[in-house]
């Protein structure tokens, strides 16, 4: 959770390794995430997101993520700056995205009743699937595919820079087939309301469920509400919801992204689109044609904007 406009939480100084604690930024499923600050080998100070690892987490799985961290490395991806351990706790530094994650920046356009600009949803998903792409196919550094699945698409592990660059982060429950990394078969992983259908069915996640998941982002970009009983705690419901889906709200949208996100959001995996590059040239088409693609400038003063913005 490395979001520099978020509300922060004051700790108490402490070092763990080369770096000094700041602030406390949030918590996720194996990490809290510390604001936290180091000075390079030039003697320049610099900050980093801190994940210490939570007590009630096997380091074994905290290892896998630091490990796949160090062999993943694209430019929509979080990147890893070291791992270690201190005071008998382990942490990954990664770096410290200024701009946010998506998921707040969600928040902020519901408080002020607004939707995000829709060149700038569609072009957020294309920079995830660029993301995704390199994922599914990655390998280990001797080049034997480690048949990747991301596990935990969802707008709270989609972050920006300050640069507006866009960066998927988050890889605790990631799956690999073709090595012994993420949670075993059978094991529930992820979170609930952004779930493909075959997964709340107990089977294995695939490259198509990411790409499921990455459609109910798009869904809710786009049409500014989540598809599939967002605010329900029964998890039988939202699970039947997700297996039944129903998306009403596609009608309003302009025909060939209504078209778009009824693929993404198929459930059946084969009716799917293939690969995350085919979905992201579907939604890239889309933007050529309509002429809503951002610039670059677009996109760094709209983030200016709401990333500073509170969310009461």
């Amino acid at each position: 959770m490395q979001t520099g406009s978020a509300k922060t939480v004051e700790v108490p100084s402490r070092r763990y390794g080369r770096y000094r604690l700041r602030s406390r930024l949030g918590e996720g499923g194996m990490a809290e995430v510390f604001l936290a600050d180091a000075v390079d080998a030039r003697g320049q100070p610099f900050s980093v997101a801190l994940k210490l690892m939570r007590k009630d987490v096997s380091v074994e799985a905290f290892a896998d993520e630091a490990d796949l961290m160090g062999v993943l490395d694209h430019p929509n991806l979080v990147r890893k700056l070291e791992d270690g351990e201190a005071f008998g706790r382990p942490y990954i530094a990664i770096e410290f995205l200024s701009g946010g994650d998506l998921d707040r920046l969600l928040r902020v356009h519901e408080r002020l009743g607004r939707r995000v600009p829709l060149g700038i949803a569609l072009h957020t998903c294309i920079e995830v699937l660029r993301a995704l792409s390199y994922f599914h196919q990655a390998r280990t550094r001797s080049g034997r595919p480690l048949e990747l699945v991301h596990g935990d698409i969802t707008p709270s592990n989609i972050f920006f820079s300050g640069e507006g660059e866009v960066k998927l982060g988050d890889f605790g429950v990631a799956k690999a087939r073709g090595a012994t990394i993420g949670p075993q078969d059978g094991i529930l992983a992820g979170k609930l309301h952004y779930l493909a259908p075959e997964q709340t069915r107990g089977e294995p996640p695939l490259p198509a469920s990411d790409l499921f998941a990455l459609g109910i982002v798009l869904h809710e970009l786009v049409v500014g509400v989540h598809p599939f009983l967002r605010e329900e705690t029964d998890e039988a419901r939202v699970m039947a919801a997700i297996r039944a889906g129903k998306l009403p709200l596609l009608d309003s949208l302009d025909r060939p992204l209504a078209q778009i996100l009824r693929r993404a959001l198929a459930p059946d995996p084969a009716s799917r689109y293939h690969t995350a590059g085919e979905f992201a040239g579907a939604l890239f088409t889309w933007l050529l044609d309509s002429g809503q693609s951002p610039s670059r400038q677009h996109i760094q003063d709209w983030l200016k904007k709401v990333s500073g913005q509170p969310l009461l």
